[in-house]
């Protein structure tokens, strides 16, 4: 008698999940990975950052990965409902937080991406059982179906301001996070992901095509991290020294390395940390991601951790081994 084997075969569904919640990851990975990033922590240096460093994003995003799939698969399963489905994205992201602080002992290395990319693979899952595909344009249309409505209401309404976030729609009428998603990713589409095409298009090496497109960010991004930690006249400063340097020949120039060296020193002494604009880019390559996968358009692959001579990574060492 013949003996049969029990396999359980993942559903078209679920691989699918797997695939956008991979994307997510990577997208994670290839935003710290990028190098040198000026006051933000990378491989090379920690930034103006003394809690956390480069090993504290890659626990916190190999522990988020899984609730990415969870997201990418509850669109699957609510495609035909996107509010519900944005409600259940939200419930799932605050066992995420959870897990992101777990991971890093406390430290917040990731939160504004959960709230982002879980939107996006929600909307990317919802995409793939509605069309067998993700495309941008009904990908931003889902996006909008799941989120508008709902965040439009919270930003009108809103009566405590608890988060960084919240706090400077209070002082300054930002909307930070809500109001990118509100907007449809206006930035990304705007500004970092025709940059990004246009750089993988032209056959740029991937790192620089990153530094690039994440100087286009900070040129002209309202970044709320900064804002948080400083002021206007401070965010101005940063949109005019960003801007300086994309015009005077960006990351695709020959000493663009060594200069973003010297100004990662002058922002960690002046405390300053674009981390709304490193959000936006790690959107943008999870966008270029999904683009590449179903899209047929530009394929990237993973960099890997690199190094720099003269690396100052990993002078903190405050995330124990969990």
């Amino acid at each position: 008698m013949q003996s049969r084997s029990c396999v359980n075969v993942p559903s078209r569904e679920e691989e699918a999940a797997y695939r956008i919640g991979n994307m997510a990851y990577r997208a994670l990975l290839e935003e710290v990975y990028t190098l040198p990033k000026p006051g933000l922590v990378d491989p090379y240096s920690n930034g103006a950052h003394t809690d956390m460093n480069v090993v504290s994003f890659e626990r916190s995003a190999k522990a988020l990965k899984p609730y990415f799939v969870t997201m990418a698969l509850e669109g699957e399963r609510l495609w035909e409902a996107p509010p519900v489905l944005f409600e259940t994205i939200r419930r799932i992201g605050i066992l995420a937080e959870r897990a992101m602080y777990q991971a890093t002992g406390g430290v917040n290395t990731h939160k504004g991406l959960v709230f982002h990319l879980g939107i996006l693979c929600g909307a990317a899952g919802a995409c793939h059982r509605s069309f067998g595909r993700v495309a941008l344009k009904q990908l931003m249309e889902m996006e909008q179906a799941m989120v508008r409505n709902v965040l439009v209401k919270e930003v009108q309404n809103m009566e405590t301001f608890v988060s960084k976030g919240e706090k400077n729609l209070q002082k300054y009428g930002l909307t930070g996070a809500r109001g990118e998603a509100i907007s449809g990713y206006f930035s990304v589409f705007k500004i970092s992901l025709p940059v990004m095409s246009m750089g993988l298009y032209n056959g740029q090496e991937w790192n620089r095509v990153k530094l690039e497109t994440l100087f286009h960010l900070m040129s002209q991004v309202d970044d709320s991290n900064i804002l948080s930690r400083h002021n206007p006249k401070v965010l101005n400063q940063v949109k005019k020294i960003a801007a300086e340097f994309l015009k005077a020949g960006g990351a695709y120039r020959k000493e663009s390395i060594d200069l973003l060296k010297e100004l990662d020193k002058w922002f960690v002494k002046k405390n300053i940390s674009a981390g709304g604009s490193a959000d936006l880019l790690a959107v943008t390559i999870f966008l270029t991601l999904l683009t590449g996968e179903w899209g047929g358009l530009y394929g990237i692959h993973e960099t890997g951790r690199q190094t720099l001579s003269g690396e100052r990574a990993g002078a903190f060492e405050g995330v124990s081994c969990l």
